[in-house]
């Protein structure tokens, strides 16, 4: 699964798509009081799409869900929100570098996917185009 710009500049290798919805469980399961704080996120995790006007205000919201994340270990993290019970596949191999929910998750070049798409979609801001997942 990859998130790219429509004027095809940026892209993020997500990996398997599994990664990408473990982010949006943890997001509706563990940060759900602060959900009210970050629609746009949550939109472009349900919709795959962010357009340009929406990129700077939904980096800044990912940046909230990134603090969120910190405050959880990494062991609490959410695999599958509609099936809680099925264990990530990384459950018990997790790095003792990663400290929490926050720095889980990884793109498949090993870079931070929070800090990646916030970056992507602070480009697209900037460059004026849209940001979609594929």
């Amino acid at each position: 699964m990859k998130i790219k710009t429509a004027d095809m500049k940026r892209t993020i290798d997500v990996g398997e798509s599994e990664i990408w919805y473990s982010v949006y469980s943890t997001s509706e399961k563990r940060v759900y009081q602060a959900n009210n704080k970050v629609p746009l996120a949550l939109s472009f995790f349900k919709t795959g799409r962010c357009e340009t006007k929406d990129a700077l205000e939904t980096a800044r919201q990912f940046n909230l869900l990134r603090d969120e994340f910190s405050k959880y270990p990494p062991e609490k993290a959410v695999y599958d929100m509609k099936y809680p019970e099925k264990r990530a596949p990384w459950a018990n191999n997790i790095s003792p570098v990663v400290t929490s929910c926050a720095n889980l998750y990884t793109t498949t070049d090993g870079k931070d996917l929070l800090f990646e798409v916030v970056s992507i979609l602070t480009y697209a801001y900037y460059a004026k185009t849209a940001v979609f997942v594929e």
